[in-house]
């Protein structure tokens, strides 16, 4: 009796830790940049919309102006991780990107893998939510800076 009581407070306390992942709204336009070992910074822009359930997002992604653009589709993982998928690349790359929410700052930073016939490539990024190159922010008035 003890041990199915014990067991149902675990299962509990597991659908309870679940649940406090709070879905974060990722529609709008973000930018930044990555950096390829070995490489230049690149530009990114990206356009997402919400996705069929509450912790996911698709969307396009460009990268160096519209030099290559991705179909990207994203979802919110436990503890503010993200795990995105950029596929259908116009330069025949596939990516995965992991990095981490900061939901009060607006931004997404972490790493990335590149696979372009058979070769993986590693690297770094930072994607901030609605700013503009001069930082301020389009999605929201209220988050501008001066």
């Amino acid at each position: 009796m003890r041990g199915a009581a014990l067991g149902i407070a675990l299962l509990a306390g597991t659908v309870a830790a679940l649940a406090q992942t709070t879905p974060y709204d990722f529609t709008g336009h973000w930018t930044g940049s990555a950096t390829q070992t070995g490489q230049s910074p690149t530009t990114l822009a990206a356009d997402f919309t919400a996705g069929t359930t509450p912790k996911t997002f698709t969307g396009t992604l460009t990268a160096n102006g519209g030099e290559t653009e991705c179909t990207v589709r994203g979802k919110q993982k436990r503890h503010e991780k993200v795990v995105i998928h950029l596929t259908h690349c116009t330069d025949g790359a596939t990516i995965v990107v992991h990095g981490t929410l900061d939901p009060t700052a607006g931004t997404m930073t972490g790493r990335f893998v590149r696979v372009k016939h058979g070769k993986a490539k590693k690297g770094t990024f930072m994607l901030a939510r609605g700013a503009s190159p001069s930082g301020a922010f389009l999605d929201d008035p209220e988050r501008s800076v001066p």
